[in-house]
């Protein structure tokens, strides 16, 4: 397939994503600059400017291009927050439902959906011991993280601020420890004039 036709295909199906988001405004053409101009948007159509540059052969010719996305990605991430490595494969019909503290250093497949402060990368420090592998239509949730070598299944979700580094099965849903209520510090002052008021508990978590 023609590299070029490839990109512009899934940018194409991920437009459509916030395209089918934009509801609430009437007019196509209104929802349609509204969609092209979401700051996620963007910086998905960065990434697969990107990745189309670095795929022209002769290598020569592609040169131009890798330094325009250079420029691109450059201001992406310093403005939006939102650094999308081109060393990684992500599906068609992306979305990115906000933006800030945003790195993709992985793989995903096609219909995934992330929100802020989403990692997906390596462990790090100062290694890499593999990146992750995310299936079709997983969303994750603000605040998570998937790193290491690990397998994400098909339509999992992944609960805002959990961390995954071990393999998820298809299907699962998957969350963090929920909130806990502490009983007030010692010598604090506290709204409740008893600290049994404020017994240890746990908080319902996400169903």
């Amino acid at each position: 397939m023609n590299p070029s036709s490839s990109e512009r295909g899934a940018l194409r199906a991920d437009f459509k994503r916030y395209l089918d988001t934009m509801t609430g405004i009437h007019g196509s053409w209104r929802a349609r600059l509204a969609a092209a101009t979401e700051f996620g948007f963007l910086a998905i159509a960065v990434y697969r400017f990107g990745r189309l540059a670095r795929r022209i052969r002769p290598r020569l010719l592609g040169w131009p291009l890798k330094i325009v996305y250079r420029v691109l990605n450059f201001f992406v991430e310093i403005l939006f927050g939102i650094s999308l490595s081109t060393n990684s494969r992500i599906g068609r019909g992306f979305y990115i439902g906000h933006f800030g503290g945003i790195v993709v250093h992985g793989n995903l497949g096609e219909g995934c959906s992330i929100g802020q402060g989403v990692t997906v990368g390596s462990r790090g420090a100062g290694r890499s011991d593999g990146y992750p592998e995310i299936g079709d239509r997983v969303y994750l949730g603000a605040g998570a993280m998937v790193i290491g070598r690990v397998h994400v299944g098909d339509d999992v979700v992944v609960g805002a601020n959990t961390v995954v580094v071990s393999d998820i099965p298809a299907g699962c849903r998957v969350v963090s420890a929920p909130a806990r209520i502490l009983p007030p510090r010692s010598g604090a002052s506290a709204p409740a004039s008893d600290p049994r008021e404020c017994p240890e508990r746990t908080l319902g978590s996400v169903r």
